[in-house]
């Protein structure tokens, strides 16, 4: 370029008549005129000469437009223009006054060469790293397409390539930028294994992204052309670098995704059953909220045997049947005035309005006469027992409303009536969980309690359950007790079940007259007033208060001190029962003072387990110290009997002495039991089923 750049000067000053000599000539005014118009002409035909060249060098270099090789090469070419003239200056002078100096211009030269190439490197990795940088903001995107199209575009900028694919998941997914047109955009997204070939790249570089992720991991690759066929060193770092915030990109888009769909699934959640996609309580009152007008007509429909069937049939199998009938419901809200939804485990709501009584009541009726009809499915056909409850009322207390429809339909269950859809206008009056326990039925189930060396019945253990409807029984314990507020209702459901239990006894009070009854009540029923009740209830039936064990349910709830000592100088005696349960167990030790321990049945279970073990021994120790005995449940085995013995415990029950009966069971079950001892422990016989 340096030649033909001189040549073309030489033959421009030549045709302006300038001929250079080594001799000094003198120049008239014409003369010198023609002199500076040659200089000036000679100087841009080597300005254009040089910028041709120069710029069509790098047009081949980088495959760029020479139109926009021009444009960013300017503050390059005025860089090296000056630092032509400033050394041409000085040179001139420093040769005027002596060739000699002329040796020094190729060191002058290269000097000046390297410090414009250092200049250069230097600015092509700032503004490379400046574009990684905005390139990595830019990444910074919530959205995988965003993602995907902003790396593949600035892929092809950043590294000067032809093109540049960003692949992930496997090849599922193919994003190719193209620099063909001068500016770089998105020609293909798609599965790679649709994408068109590359033609006219030279050379490929394939890079993956973080080839051990668990997230949207793939691969970068770069098509690139004209004489290169690798990257720099600078590059080879800078496509790491790429490639890792692209990595974090592609995880945190993974991440947003995740986070998207557990909201979508907590809404779906918030507002739809999801076994059979029917809107819940929450959103089924709202909906009728946003459009119900006028009277509103709720029915509540309860499937009452259909825990009995999963727990039969399974829940798979159980869950299709529950789909069926869900379907039959929503058949019934065939038009725009009603919906349907799942209120409760096995319970609908269908909720009408534009309609008259008697028609939505029809339409009800027609609803549980299909529920009613058989489901059959691949193993067969099953009948469902379908009670429903209806109420109407203004469409605005609709949560009311459904509340009412509820209480219908437990009362017609309750009582028995076998009608397809009980009705009653609102409002309903509410009923308190207690005032329904104790007008409930009840059943009492008896336990025996031995002595573990003697095998001797020395207790009983009553379990009253409250028949709280046809399919629904509730026994009476710290489950059911800590769903009541109302400390006048607890006190009278104790009376009640100690009552009845007292009842119950005397069916096998005959075959064991010295045998304690241990009654489970709720520890904020004991106070002075239900202390006084109990002792009057005892002395009317004619029982000795020490023959009575209260097992306190909830004993951390124990606060008037004075009650229990009250209780004691009666001669009732207290049980802590499930001890071991949780962190509470220690803390119920200091709320009374205990006659009788029983251990949780996880324990008392497994006595080989070591955490049991420790529990059992520590039970023991406590029974040395604070003078009460320990009730091991659940013994099936005499091995089990003889651990649990060794281990400290004084009394246990289980199925090995009899397990849950009825009273008149455990009196028949009394008087054939003898009782054999523990060998080496007594001499009386040892416990064993006769007859």
């Amino acid at each position: 370029m340096d030649i033909v750049a001189a040549a073309a000067a030489a033959a421009v000053l030549y045709v302006f008549g300038v001929r250079p000599g080594f001799a000094e000539a003198e120049m008239d005014t014409s003369g010198l005129a023609r002199l500076g118009a040659g200089l000036l002409v000679a100087a841009v035909v080597v300005f254009a000469i040089e910028e041709l060249v120069t710029g069509t060098a790098v047009m081949l270099a980088t495959s760029r437009p020479f139109a926009l090789v021009l444009r960013t090469l300017w503050r390059t070419r005025l860089i090296v223009a000056l630092g032509e003239i400033v050394t041409a200056g000085p040179f001139a002078v420093v040769i005027g006054l002596d060739k000699r100096a002329m040796i020094a211009l190729p060191a002058v030269m290269l000097v000046l060469h390297l410090a414009v190439t250092y200049r250069l490197r230097i600015r092509e990795e700032r503004r490379a790293w400046e574009h990684l940088a905005a390139l990595t903001d830019a990444l910074s995107a919530r959205d995988l397409h965003a993602v995907l199209h902003t790396a593949a575009v600035g892929a092809v900028g950043l590294f000067g390539a032809r093109a540049a694919d960003i692949e992930i998941q496997g090849g599922e997914r193919l994003v190719r930028a193209d620099s063909e047109a001068g500016e770089a955009g998105v020609v293909y997204d798609g599965p790679a294994s649709e994408a068109p070939d590359m033609a006219g790249a030279r050379t490929m570089v394939r890079h993956e992204i973080r080839r051990d992720a668990t997230g949207l991991q793939g691969v970068v690759r770069l098509y690139l052309t004209g004489r290169r066929d690798v990257l720099s060193v600078r590059e080879q770092a800078t496509l790491r670098a790429f490639a890792a915030n692209l990595s974090t990109s592609l995880d945190g888009v993974h991440a947003y995704g995740l986070l998207a769909e557990d909201a979508h699934r907590h809404e779906l959640a918030a507002t739809q059953d999801p076994d059979t996609r029917l809107p819940n309580r929450t959103a089924l009152l709202s909906r009728v909220t946003a459009k119900a007008t006028g009277t509103c007509h709720v029915v509540v429909v309860r499937l009452e045997n259909y825990q009995f069937l999963a727990d039969a049939i399974g829940r798979d199998r159980a869950l299709r049947v529950l789909n069926q009938l869900a379907g039959r419901l929503c058949r019934a809200a065939r038009d725009a005035a009603s919906v349907v939804g799942r209120v409760g485990d096995a319970e609908f709501a269908l909720v009408m309005w534009n309609l008259s009584k008697d028609t939505a009541y029809q339409r009800a009726c027609w609803a549980v006469a299909a529920l009613r009809r058989l489901v059959t499915d691949e193993q067969g056909p099953l009948s469902v027992r379908a009670s429903a409850g209806m109420t109407s009322g203004p469409a605005a207390q609709a949560h009311d409303l459904l509340d009412a429809a509820e209480r219908v339909m437990w009362r017609a269950v309750r009582a028995g009536q076998d009608r397809l859809v009980s009705y009653q206008a609102a409002p309903m009056p509410s009923t308190s969980l207690a005032r329904e326990l104790l007008d409930a039925r009840m059943s009492i189930s008896c336990e025996p309690i031995v002595d573990l060396t003697t095998g001797r019945i020395v207790m009983v253990q009553a379990t009253p359950r409250f028949l709280y409807s046809r399919h629904d029984v509730f026994a009476a314990d710290e489950d059911i007790y800590q769903l009541i507020d109302d400390e006048e209702a607890l006190q009278d459901l104790a009376r009640k079940v100690i009552s009845r239990s007292v009842s119950a006894a005397t069916t096998w009070r005959e075959a064991l007259p010295r045998t304690a009854m241990i009654v489970p009540v709720p520890a904020r029923a004991l106070t002075p007033q239900f202390a006084d009740s109990l002792r009057e209830m005892l002395s009317g039936y004619g029982v000795a208060a020490s023959s009575l064990v209260l097992e306190v349910a909830e004993p951390t709830a124990l606060r008037d001190r004075n009650t229990i000592e009250q209780l004691r100088h009666y001669g009732v005696r207290l049980l802590l029962a499930n001890f071991g349960s949780d962190q509470n167990s220690f803390e119920a030790l200091n709320a009374a003072d205990w006659s009788f321990l029983r251990l949780h049945p996880a324990y008392a279970l497994d006595a080989g387990w070591r955490p049991a073990r420790s529990v059992i021994r520590a039970a023991a120790d406590l029974s040395i110290d604070l003078g009460f005995a320990v009730i091991a449940p659940g013994i099936a085995a005499e091995d089990e009997r003889e651990e649990l013995a060794t281990l400290g415990c004084a009394l246990g029950s289980g199925s090995l002495f009899g397990g849950t009966m009825f009273p008149s069971q455990l009196r028949n079950h009394a008087r054939l039991w003898q009782p054999r001892a523990l060998p080496g422990r007594a001499r009386v016989l040892r416990l064993h089923r006769s007859g």
